[in-house]
């Protein structure tokens, strides 16, 4: 399986890729997130809903999150010339190195993880400065959800690490592949 994974990467190393390609893929992405990410809150609140009443307004973030990833899942290629129309040039890959590759594909998971829960962590951390007083205290109903920080706090730490360990993580890998390329020849 390592072997095809490589001769993949290797044909596609010789081959030119538009701009547009490269927003395309990066525009799913976010499709596929935000898709997910929704998909998870409905079945959330479909499974949160004990007491019989439901009322249509509790699903509408979640069933938005569904719809924009459906949407922009299928509006991606066409978005994305739109975008790159003036710069689509062409990514010549040729020349590039598995490990290079790894190590930019590693490098682009953390910053995107980083950066997309940083706010969050900030916020937390604004919270925390402001409400430092011990007499603040905190009313059942009114307590702030802890499971919202540490997730964000994990995801953003992770990040961090991902792009600081980026070139070990792929130097590793490269080499593994390269082991099992020549283990079976």
């Amino acid at each position: 399986m390592t072997s095809d994974f490589v001769a993949i990467v290797n044909n596609s190393l010789s081959l030119n890729m538009p701009t547009s390609r490269v927003a395309q893929i990066f525009l799913r992405i976010f499709a596929l997130k935000w898709f997910v990410t929704g998909l998870l809150q409905v079945i959330s609140v479909v499974l949160m809903n004990r007491d019989g009443y439901f009322a249509a307004y509790t699903m509408t973030p979640s069933v938005v999150y569904c719809v924009a990833g459906i949407v922009v899942w299928f509006c991606a290629p066409k978005f994305s010339r739109l975008v790159a129309r003036e710069n689509d040039g062409e990514f010549d890959l040729q020349g590039v190195s598995v490990q290079r590759l790894y190590s930019t594909v590693f490098l682009a998971l953390g910053l995107y993880f980083a950066l997309s829960s940083f706010a969050e962590v900030f916020s937390w951390l604004h919270f925390f400065a402001i409400n430092k007083s011990s007499d603040y205290g905190f009313h059942q109903e009114n307590q702030p959800s802890y499971y919202d920080l540490s997730e964000a706090a994990m995801t953003f730490a992770a990040g961090l690490f991902l792009v600081a360990t980026c070139n070990t993580w792929a130097r590793k890998l490269a080499r593994k592949q390269g082991a099992n390329l020549d283990s079976q020849k």
